[in-house]
């Protein structure tokens, strides 16, 4: 896949208000892959049209993903990206709402941009698919500011969505679980909470 097909993609999927990573979160993800040779396996929870599930095997060629996305639509648009771009073999769709999914598959990396009120559910769902060493990495802690700064936003049900992150981001931060880092320059704000027991 060429860096113009996938920035065509992420441009494309902008225009139609499609949420996609911000750069600097992908290349976060990227160098991540690059540093962690051990990160094989991965879970994405929410697809969108397939960017940054591109961009993640597109590090290194022993890179295996399931992603899943809630949206019919937009899975079936991603099925069709990942195939034009050469990675159906690596890069596996599924439909349906995350916290009903099973699998006995185990992950090195479990990717979490979806439903930003439903982060913990999500992780206590997934925690199974995990091993010691398992690095969790969510996007949008930030959302646009307002998470800490409340004032930037009018909007009830934006404000209700932001205190939802800020309490996760707290309990993540204070999960015994977890060794959490919170990049809140990156992207729209990125944590990577690495399972330690």
């Amino acid at each position: 896949m060429s860096d113009d097909e996938l920035n065509r993609l992420i441009r494309q999927a902008r225009d139609h208000q499609i949420p996609v990573m911000k750069e600097e979160g992908i290349a976060f993800l990227r160098q991540l892959l690059q540093e962690r040779e051990e990160i094989q396996k991965i879970l994405e929870v929410g697809t969108a049209v397939g960017c940054s599930s591109m961009e993640m095997a597109s590090v290194r060629e022993d890179i295996m993903i399931d992603t899943l996305e809630l949206d019919p639509e937009r899975a079936q648009q991603a099925v069709k990206n990942i195939h034009d771009c050469g990675y159906s073999d690596r890069i596996f769709v599924h439909v349906g709402e995350a916290a009903e999914y099973i699998t006995m598959a185990v992950y090195d990396l479990i990717f979490i941009d979806a439903a930003k009120s439903q982060y913990g559910r999500y992780t206590e769902h997934f925690m199974e698919n995990s091993h010691i060493g398992t690095l969790f990495v969510y996007d949008n802690l930030s959302f646009h500011g307002i998470v800490d700064d409340p004032a930037l936003s009018h909007n009830r049900s934006t404000l209700q969505m932001t205190r939802k992150i800020r309490e996760f981001r707290e309990h993540l931060l204070n999960d015994k679980r977890f060794h959490t880092i919170f990049y809140e320059e990156i992207g729209d704000g990125v944590a990577a909470a690495e399972r330690i027991i």
